[in-house]
């Protein structure tokens, strides 16, 4: 088994994307800016679950699960969009967006992205998790931590993904 050489032994299984639409916002526009944005052409079509919220408002939560392929083809157009200040901000705090699993978890801003424009964000917007394959990475592993690796590969990747 051969490494994909463009992420390395670093594979992902899916990503699953999750929204939340208030009442104030469309949720066809989001979506479809969402989908148009990160260029996602054969999506799942989203789960929607409603809330109430604190004032009775309604709010929508959509989610979606893009497929292995479509996850290496998402990661690369995320990094790849991303302004140096967002990847030297990812760099630089890379261990608070890895869980415990080693999986990667993304916040863009949903503002942004109906302007076509991809940049991270600290507040809800569209959450992005990114499975990884762990066994791939200990099978090629040599020494050292797993965990270890796993956030060496990530860095990797994102340096990789230059404009």
């Amino acid at each position: 088994m051969k490494p994909n050489n463009q992420t390395g032994i670093l594979q992902f299984l899916g990503s699953f994307i999750d929204i939340v639409v208030h009442a104030t916002e469309d949720k066809q526009r989001i979506t479809n800016s969402v989908l148009s944005t990160l260029e996602i052409s054969h999506p799942n079509k989203f789960e929607e679950i409603e809330y109430e919220g604190h004032w009775g408002n309604k709010i929508l939560r959509l989610t979606a699960e893009i497929k292995k392929n479509g996850a290496q083809s998402l990661i690369r157009k995320i990094l790849e969009s991303l302004s140096f200040m967002d990847k030297k901000n990812l760099l630089d705090n890379l261990e608070k967006y890895i869980d415990a699993k080693g999986n990667l978890h993304l916040r863009l801003d949903k503002q942004k992205m109906c302007k076509n424009k991809i940049f991270l964000s600290d507040t809800e917007g569209v959450k992005i998790k990114f499975r990884i394959n762990k066994n791939r990475i200990i099978l090629y592993k040599k020494r050292g931590k797993v965990d270890d690796e796993i956030y060496f590969l990530y860095r990797r990747l994102v340096l990789s993904c230059e404009k």
